[in-house]
């Protein structure tokens, strides 16, 4: 039966389920791995050795979105990097527990070896959104739509991953990423490959990649995305800690993130409405504002599951104008032969913020403490906005994108 009524669907509806199917199941099992924090919490990581290690696997982040980039935009295929990076990434991360953690040097251990995951788990969901934006520009698919999916499977996820957690253990959250990955690997061999630049062999040997950076748009986008993403990482970083500070029991963890992504889904399913009425510049600044209104609730008054929840409620909303948003923007900006490239220095961008974030942030959060330290992140969202509005107002209200999106 469901053969049948795929056959009978047109390229683009059958693209359109692949994709869907690809990007949401990721999410579901990206759900599982979210206990990183928790795992490393529970083996006696502060919140200092905690930002030093987040720092370091940001750091590998940039080193791997970088490298993934240039290696699509040479081969002209990004399905090809996207089952490379799920492979390697999801099969390093389930081997995470294997580290011994009862050692006098385990703590030595684990700074050397967990960054080294990252080469490729770094990659994984920037190239898992990567291939839906792109192919969702190129054959008009409704992108808020089919991401909205990827949300809702992230919530269920991140529901079944905390109701289970009391007895599947932490550690075992790990390979069951893994083995939750698989599914998206076969999909994605299905999967479209995002159309290249016409003259693919002249451009492989040699990107011009000064085309980006001489465009203000883009610039200007990349420091609003180093404040944000620096404000970001701060936020997500350190949330269990806020948890296990408010006497909520970390097994909440998972309900919390589940809360959020339900409330990522309204304003992907009005995405295109909002492109319609608004630019995506604006999008992009109201995502950041939402989020800072978070962090204002987080430091003023949260102190319990039912408080922190409704202050999630904004991070949620924020987050899903800023999936509907920013990557259509830098697609926007982008020219045909640089789009990888373009969204991988924006990655990285972001990633070098979560080195400054989670340094600086562990020893803040530790100075502190919870609640001064959520006032400071919510400071940062809003500088973040005040430098975007100068951009844009001060002479660059169109942007002028370099290559128009589909």
């Amino acid at each position: 039966m469901i053969k049948r009524l795929f056959s009978r669907l047109d390229y683009h509806g059958r693209q359109a389920l692949i994709l869907t199917g690809v990007n949401s199941l990721f999410w579901f099992s990206w759900a599982f791995s979210s206990y990183q924090t928790i795992y490393l919490q529970g083996i006696g990581f502060s919140a200092s050795q905690l930002g030093v290690m987040n720092a370091l696997t940001s750091a590998f982040s940039i080193a791997s979105v970088a490298f993934w980039g240039m290696v699509s935009d040479r081969m002209g295929s990004l399905r090809k990097v996207l089952i490379t990076v799920l492979v390697g990434g999801s099969l390093l991360f389930a081997l995470i527990p294997q580290i011994p953690t009862n050692l006098p040097f385990s703590t030595l251990l684990l700074f050397l070896l967990l960054p080294l995951v990252y080469f490729f788990r770094g990659s994984m969901s920037v190239y898992a959104e990567n291939i839906l934006v792109r192919n969702s520009n190129e054959l008009h698919l409704n992108f808020g739509l089919l991401r909205s999916v990827g949300s809702f499977l992230y919530t269920v996820g991140s529901i079944i991953a905390s109701v289970s957690l009391s007895f599947v253990g932490v550690p075992n959250t790990f390979w069951l990423t893994g083995l939750l990955t698989v599914p998206v690997i076969v999909l994605t061999f299905f999967a479209r490959d995002p159309s290249a630049a016409p003259a693919v062999k002249e451009k492989k040997q040699k990107l011009h990649l000064g085309e980006l950076f001489h465009n203000k748009a883009y610039v200007s986008f990349l420091i609003f995305g180093f404040l944000f993403y620096i404000a970001v990482n701060c936020e997500g970083s350190f949330l269990p800690y806020f948890i296990s500070d408010a006497g909520i029991p970390s097994e909440r963890y998972g309900i919390v993130l589940a809360y959020r992504a339900l409330f990522e889904i309204p304003f992907l399913l009005l995405m295109v409405r909002l492109r319609r009425k608004f630019p995506l510049r604006i999008l992009v600044i109201a995502s950041a504002v939402l989020m800072a209104t978070e962090c204002l609730g987080l430091g003023l008054w949260a102190d319990s599951l039912p408080s922190m929840l409704l202050c999630c409620t904004f991070f949620g909303l924020g987050n899903g104008l800023c999936i509907g948003s920013s990557l259509n923007y830098v697609y926007e900006l982008a020219p045909p032969h640089l789009k990888a490239s373009a969204q991988a220095f924006f990655s990285a961008v972001s990633s070098i913020a979560g080195i400054l974030g989670n340094l600086g942030g562990g020893v803040v959060y530790d100075a502190v403490g919870s609640k001064a330290f959520y006032l400071l992140v919510a400071l940062i969202y809003f500088v973040s906005v005040g430098v975007f509005l100068l951009s844009f107002l001060g002479g660059n209200k169109k942007g002028k994108p370099l290559a128009q999106a589909s």
